[in-house]
């Protein structure tokens, strides 16, 4: 079978015969050329396997019961060496797990009710004549586990034909190798509560006029997957595993966002055994994402995943000790009372000279800051300032400050050794305490402030009301923390990281990321779309800060008009925006007298939008006080503000 997935439960490990009488049958089956049909024998077949795994959870809860029941009513005739009571917990174990799994299948084939498919591609086969059909959904669906999938998951290797080929040659790489042949043709449908809405055979990857009518659509409020509308170049996105770091440079209305969730659920259908939705942590800079990924993930079949922000990473890695200016507060501070110093200091700390400093300062730290003296252990022995020195030098390959502790502990053996002589904890304790204090460099704050010192830059450090640290000191100061103390809590478990908004963040933060999250990464974000242009990077400056790293662009625009495009150009030019050539009205700009009249206006258009057949309406200002200003002057006209 070209298309078998060892990884996937719904269709593997068939003997070939079985297979082949199973594609025996199918060919029998109701017209799989004939969409609407199709549709009526998937629709039947999943009601049948709902109703089967609903029966066995049934079966499932009713053993995990009687397990429960056969402890509590053997518990005290349990065998001695408690054999009986482990495997008794292993099969209940088991037991759980099954019913786990089968209530995820459960509500994948639930969801897939809804629209079992959304395209289909004839595929001939190099040295074949009759194409083979595959009917594409948001996952694979078989009639029985085992059997050859009547609808195939979006991010099958064989679902690739669908979204980078027209009608002509073709190619998909399966487990087995790349497999050749030729696209005979390739259809679309759009099925709501399990009715057909439409089909057609379309010519291109993906229509137009369908690609339009869903950009169009005002119905829902919550942002959506975008499988059905899914680009060439954004399928390249989602299915690239060879670059271990993505830097995806993505046009307002790209769709680089969908693009990063999509390309998370493929890299988790992709790489079952080893990547799961809790080795995936999101690194977003608002709330606006996490409500994005409990809406489209479960869609796309797989499980939510963990997300954090930079604040609480740097917080965490400086353990919660200081106060500190949120980026939200650092923004707002910067639209309504920016102050050139405060530009000056966000400024500096986002250069590259700044690490570079940093970087020579830690050395410096390393070379100067640790003054040996002699420890009087007891009132015989002392324990040289050279012999000190000597293990500071030879444990150079760890942090500073966890030198001290590895330091006294190969003192005191060799102490055992060549001496017989064994210290008490006391003595121990006091030695580390000793050999700590010879270091200068136990704060992290006096540490930074020395630095600004011998910089010759002290201005460049400003403790701000309450002892709180502003935004622009906080991954500075855990970039030096990282150097003295290492990173004893690193987060192995995370194997992939994405960072959404990547502009918002500086070159000095991506180091810290770096030191924290050596693994593979998906970056994304618009350098054009910056709400911070002093402290923030470009998708080269990325690249410069994480090595290794590949820059993909995402130009064409599918958000906004080209009326809205067009207008947005003038204001904000870039160059490389290409967008959809969808049409709507103009916007306007329209000036009021006063206050009371432009209160008035907002009013009408309110009213308009009430009148429309709009689900939402935005008002957008400058500043969070001017917002709360506007919605309180509004709540008197009207009660949903």
């Amino acid at each position: 079978i070209r298309e078998n997935d060892n990884n996937n439960k719904e269709y593997c490990n068939c003997e070939i015969a079985e297979q082949l009488q199973i594609s025996e049958d199918i060919n029998n089956m109701t017209d799989k050329k004939n969409g609407r049909e199709y549709l009526g024998y998937v629709l039947e077949k999943l009601k049948e396997r709902i109703t089967e795994i609903s029966l066995s959870l049934v079966e499932g809860q009713k053993e995990i019961e009687g397990m429960h029941e056969y402890y509590w009513e053997n518990y005290t005739e349990m065998d001695q060496y408690g054999y009986e009571n482990y495997d008794n917990q292993q099969a209940l174990f088991r037991q759980i797990s099954a019913n786990e799994e089968q209530l995820i299948l459960k509500q994948r084939f639930r969801r897939m009710a809804d629209s079992p498919f959304f395209g289909r591609v004839d595929f001939i086969y190099e040295g074949e004549d009759e194409p083979e059909i595959f009917y594409i959904g948001i996952g694979n669906f078989a009639e029985k586990a085992g059997h050859i999938p009547l609808v195939y998951d979006w991010r099958a290797p064989v679902s690739g034909l669908f979204y980078d080929y027209d009608k002509g040659p073709a190619s998909y790489e399966a487990p087995m190798g790349e497999i050749h042949g030729e696209v005979a043709s390739k259809w679309q449908y759009k099925i709501r509560g399990g009715k057909m809405i439409y089909e057609f055979e379309s010519d291109v990857k993906i229509d137009d006029e369908i690609l339009k009518a869903e950009l169009g659509s005002n119905g829902e409020v919550q942002l959506k997957n975008i499988i059905r509308t899914i680009q060439k170049e954004q399928n390249a996105i989602i299915r690239n595993t060879k670059d271990r770091i993505m830097v995806i440079q993505g046009a307002a209305g790209s769709g680089k966002t969908s693009v990063a969730l999509h390309r998370i659920a493929y890299l988790l259908y992709h790489d079952r055994q080893n990547l799961k939705s809790s080795n995936i942590l999101i690194l977003s800079p608002n709330g606006v994402f996490s409500d994005y990924i409990s809406n489209v993930l479960p869609e796309l079949g797989e499980e939510t995943v963990p997300e954090t922000s930079m604040e609480q990473i740097l917080s965490g890695v400086l353990e919660h000790k200081y106060k500190y200016q949120t980026y939200f507060g650092l923004v707002n501070e910067l639209l309504e009372k920016p102050s050139s110093s405060l530009i000056n200091r966000i400024a500096y700390k986002a250069s590259f000279g700044f690490i570079s400093e940093l970087d020579k300062f830690i050395l410096h730290i390393e070379n100067t800051y640790f003054k040996a003296a002699d420890v009087k252990l007891t009132k015989y022995i002392t324990i040289p300032a050279p012999f000190i020195e000597e293990q500071y030098l030879r444990f150079n390959r760890y942090p500073i400050r966890r030198r001290f502790d590895a330091m006294a502990d190969y003192m005191l053996d060799m102490l055992k050794i060549q001496y017989t002589f064994t210290v008490t904890t006391t003595g121990r304790n006091l030695l580390k305490k000793e050999i700590r204090l010879m270091f200068a460099g136990n704060n992290d704050i006096q540490v930074y402030k020395d630095f600004f010192k011998w910089t010759n830059n002290p201005g460049m450090f400003k403790m701000r009301k309450g002892h709180t640290l502003e935004y622009s000191d906080l991954a500075p100061l855990a970039y030096l923390h990282l150097a003295l103390e290492g990173n004893g809590n690193q987060p192995f478990r995370v194997k992939h990281l994405l960072i959404d908004e990547m502009q918002d963040y500086s070159p000095i933060q991506y180091k810290v990321i770096q030191k924290l999250f050596p693994c593979r990464k998906t970056v994304l974000g618009d350098a054009g779309q910056s709400v911070n242009p002093y402290g923030s990077s470009t998708a080269e400056t990325i690249q410069k800060s994480l090595t290794a790293s590949e820059i993909m662009k995402l130009c064409k625009s599918y958000r906004s008009t080209f009326e809205i495009t067009d207008f947005a150009q003038k204001i904000h030019p870039n160059a490389e925006l290409e967008p959809v050539a969808r049409h709507g009205e103009k916007p306007q700009i329209l000036q009021f007298g006063s206050a009371v009249e432009e209160l008035s206006g907002i009013m009408g258009l309110i009213s308009t939008y009430r009148k429309s057949g709009y689900k939402s309406l935005g008002i957008i200002c400058k500043t969070e006080q001017q917002a709360r200003k506007m919605a309180d002057m509004l709540k008197s006209y009207a009660n949903d503000i």
